[in-house]
């Protein structure tokens, strides 16, 4: 793609099907994501069928995603790739309305992950080629905003739609698994208003996979500051996924939480972030991308202690505010500095690979975790067994969190 040399009014413009598009989106994502776990344990799902829940997901959404990144920076075009991948994953979501066990449910957001996976890459490097650097982090911070919006209106709406319909866990998701799909494919059309140069380059997508994957590691190793942020939060990344197979659990069956309070955590942490999001962007813009990465990193090893001796849902909810306000600096600054440190020209691609090596290290976290947790759940019972793997995961956050000290600054100071 063209660098930008537009106007700043002409920007401003720009941006507008961004904004649609992540609202819309939003909406139906809303609608579902806060749920899906709780929705595999009521359909059976055991420990070990968790960390195959979040691991299947965590490997498939970024295991394509250097090959996506990499043909979207050689035929220099975005917007194909986020509508396509965009309407395969809302398609996806309606034959998980009629799954009668976890394993079909694991087997369908793996599918959707890694086919819809296209349209990741493509959509961080867009917001890299329309915005100029000294402005990601307002950038970002805002576009994150509105998209917070839209997913709490539906969060809401959800819980109290499943708290009416009551019944199967099947009749429950019905109605917020319908309304995500037609929100998802809705969104597209926001992104028909980018209008993109077409490129004639023909390629031979068979013969140059290999090649451009390898290329592709071969040269973002010879950027020392992308290899060491993706040393950096793949250690934080790793030990962060572990604890994740064990949140729906805790949430169900220690403490006996409805469909209604997950909504309800996953809404007052959203308003909460929108609320700062602004204030974030400001700040990393401001103060810096490392200072913002280092406070988001240390607050977050909170979490595995909360979920681990908190008494009740209703203390969950309450410190999900004080994470909100640190999600928006992290909305903010992880892909600011991201798209810092990236070449112009290879957003994608570099996208792709630092997103290629979330998933690798959070599919072992949380296949580890599923495992983990499922022995010690079987020697200690439930509630003692999962807070021992919540101590494993803050400990390593907070190893993790530290090592965000060895990060460059990457904001350049007008």
């Amino acid at each position: 793609m063209k660098k930008e040399t537009n106007q700043p009014e002409q920007k401003e413009v720009s941006l507008k099907p961004l904004y649609a598009r992540s609202v819309v989106n939003s909406l139906g994502a809303g609608m579902v994501n806060p749920f899906m776990g709780a929705y595999a344990i009521k359909l059976g799902a055991s420990e070990s069928d968790m960390g195959w829940f979040q691991s299947a997901s965590n490997i498939s959404n970024n295991v394509m995603q250097v090959f996506w990144g990499r043909l979207s920076d050689r035929i220099k075009r975005r917007i194909p790739f986020i509508i396509l991948g965009t309407l395969i994953m809302s398609t996806l979501w309606i034959p998980m309305i009629f799954v009668t066990n976890a394993t079909q449910l694991i087997l369908l957001i793996a599918l959707q992950a890694l086919i819809g996976s296209m349209a990741t890459p493509a959509w961080t490097a867009l917001i890299g080629d329309l915005v100029p650097s000294t402005k990601l982090g307002r950038a970002n911070a805002s576009i994150n905003l509105w998209a917070s919006i839209g997913s709490v209106i539906a969060t809401i709406a959800s819980g109290i739609v499943m708290l009416s319909v009551g019944g199967s866990p099947q009749e429950m998701m019905f109605i917020p698994l319908l309304i995500a799909a037609a929100c998802g494919i809705t969104s597209c059309v926001a992104m028909l208003r980018i209008k993109e140069k077409k490129n004639g380059e023909k390629l031979n997508l068979r013969k140059q996979f290999t090649s451009d994957f390898l290329n592709t590691l071969r040269y973002a190793k010879k950027h020392s500051q992308f290899v060491r942020y993706c040393y950096v939060v793949g250690v934080f990344e790793f030990f962060m996924s572990i604890c994740w197979p064990l949140i729906a659990r805790t949430q169900v069956d220690v403490l006996n939480a409805t469909m209604l309070h997950i909504a309800l955590l996953s809404v007052v942490q959203s308003i909460v972030t929108i609320a700062f999001q602004s204030w974030a962007g400001k700040i990393t813009d401001t103060i810096g991308r490392k200072p913002a990465l280092l406070i988001f990193r240390l607050t977050l090893i909170t979490v595995p202690l909360a979920y681990a001796f908190a008494p009740n849902i209703e203390i969950l909810i309450v410190v999900g505010a004080f994470w909100g306000m640190t999600m928006a600096l992290g909305n903010a600054a992880v892909t600011a500095y991201l798209l810092d440190i990236a070449p112009e020209e290879h957003r994608g691609s570099f996208t792709a690979v630092f997103n290629l090596m979330i998933g690798v290290t959070t599919f072992f976290g949380s296949l580890i975790g599923g495992y983990l947790s499922a022995y010690t759940v079987g020697i200690f019972g439930l509630v003692a067994g999962l807070q021992i793997v919540y101590m494993v995961s803050m400990s390593g956050r907070i190893i993790g969190a530290l090592l965000h000290f060895r990060l460059k600054e990457t904001l350049k100071k007008s």
